[in-house]
């Protein structure tokens, strides 16, 4: 499928990867979107002084193939016309 296929399936709380990847076991789903009453204690945003309720905005992960969440994650140009895109 499309990216926009991809980004409405994500959008609904699915996995998605592109079959070209190199990496195996890596996947996007969509993160955030929510509030937080308040900041967990040890967190980077404690850290920062962020206190009281706050709002994380929606946006997309990675899951790498070494395993690792990448919060944040932009799709390339290649991503975004790619015609591989697809649900786990």
């Amino acid at each position: 499928m499309n990216f926009s296929d991809a980004l409405n399936a994500v959008k609904q709380g699915y996995k998605i990867y592109r079959s070209g990847w190199n990496g195996k076991n890596q996947f996007v789903i969509k993160a955030g979107g929510y509030n937080v009453k308040e900041a967990r204690p040890g967190s980077d945003y404690e850290k920062a002084g962020i206190v009281g309720e706050f709002y994380i905005a929606p946006h997309l992960d990675l899951k790498n193939a070494q395993g690792i969440m990448q919060p944040g994650w932009v799709p390339s140009q290649g991503d975004l016309f790619a015609d591989d895109w697809q649900i786990i």
